[in-house]
């Protein structure tokens, strides 16, 4: 049986200050962004810009207003070797389900829209020395990120429920990406993480697993895209490609019949790593049972989340903007640009 430990007398954040936060924050990266890209710095300069002073900064500052612990809210803890090392065993295994996830999401995307949204800013990082590619994609998110929704967000979510809070966490954190071929993998990523922070009560864990999952993937877009530059494109079909053509003929199998069935294998293989990722959880469940800490939960606070909405309604007309976008729509454009996200 477990032992939960209580933490109602620490100063903590509420779901007023999670909702609050993501509005903030979202109005904040989504459309005052812009206003870096006109400094005409590098991507890269950009990118480490915006990590900073748009998911890092708001967090601190508002859990110094409100006066919160802050060792506690962004659970400051270093972790235990076993759970590192249960992150280090998860996190090629998270690799895998991504990939999967992130397959199977493009062909849905396609299939919907006709055409995926592929490239742009992040691939032409990809290509640049892999120190600093690793450094841009995996431990800069790693850390800002996991500030930002494993930390003062999600916190403050944990009023409404231990389970409400991994869950509404995780799927903000897989929103906030902006990108619905990618929306099933980074959810999924940030429902683990939620939980792993959780049980753990370390942020590092988070992490941790955050590090591996975007570092594993560095490595291997690095290697496969090499130093020339991709640039931002839409492509009607991205699976056109030489190499599937070929594996199409060599199993005598229509384009369409090639895709169908890599869709049906990789479905196959996420459920195992689903399962695989389950079995560990269950570790983890065992080796956290006498040290994870039960929230207080108060109710009526989730009404807090209400102020929340406005940075959802933000995120949401990004994602009709991209949606309308990939319909090749005229509108796509206009409600990007006013975004400021082209």
């Amino acid at each position: 049986m477990e032992k939960e430990i209580g933490i109602e007398s620490k100063n903590l954040p509420v779901p007023f200050d999670s909702g609050l936060l993501y509005t903030i924050v979202a109005i904040y990266y989504v459309y005052a962004s812009r206003y870096i890209t006109r400094l005409n710095f590098s991507t890269e300069i950009n990118l480490l810009l915006s990590q900073i002073l748009f998911l890092v900064v708001p967090p601190f500052l508002l859990a110094f207003i409100r006066k919160y612990d802050i060792k506690e809210t962004f659970r400051i803890k270093a972790p235990k070797p076993m759970e590192v090392l249960l992150m280090l065993v998860i996190s090629p295994v998270m690799v895998i389900a991504g990939f999967c996830a992130g397959f199977i999401g493009l062909l849905a995307v396609k299939g919907i829209f006709g055409r995926v949204y592929i490239g742009g800013e992040i691939t032409d990082i990809f290509s640049n020395n892999l120190v600093v590619s690793l450094l841009l994609i995996a431990v800069l998110p790693a850390v800002c990120e996991e500030l930002l929704f494993r930390g003062m967000i999600q916190r403050g979510l944990e009023r409404i429920g231990a389970g409400w809070s991994i869950f509404l966490s995780g799927l903000l954190f897989g929103l906030f990406h902006f990108d619905f071929q990618r929306l099933a993998a980074q959810t999924l990523i940030g429902f683990l993480a939620a939980y792993v922070v959780y049980r753990t009560g370390s942020i590092f864990n988070g992490m941790i697993l955050h590090f591996c999952n975007n570092g594993l993937l560095t490595l291997i877009a690095n290697r496969a895209t090499g130093s020339a530059p991709q640039g931002t494109q839409v492509v009607t079909d991205p699976f056109v490609l030489p190499e599937f053509y070929e594996i199409a003929e060599q199993f005598d199998m229509s384009m369409e019949q090639l895709l169908g069935t890599m869709a049906a294998v990789l479905t196959v293989i996420l459920a195992i790593s689903i399962l695989v990722i389950f079995g560990l959880i269950i570790v983890l469940r065992y080796i956290t049972q006498n040290t994870v800490e039960r929230p207080e939960v108060i109710k009526g606070s989730g009404k807090g989340m209400l102020v929340g909405i406005p940075g959802i309604m933000m995120v949401g007309i990004v994602y009709t903007g991209l949606g309308l976008l990939l319909l090749n729509n005229e509108m796509g454009p206009i409600i990007l640009k006013f975004m400021g996200m082209m």
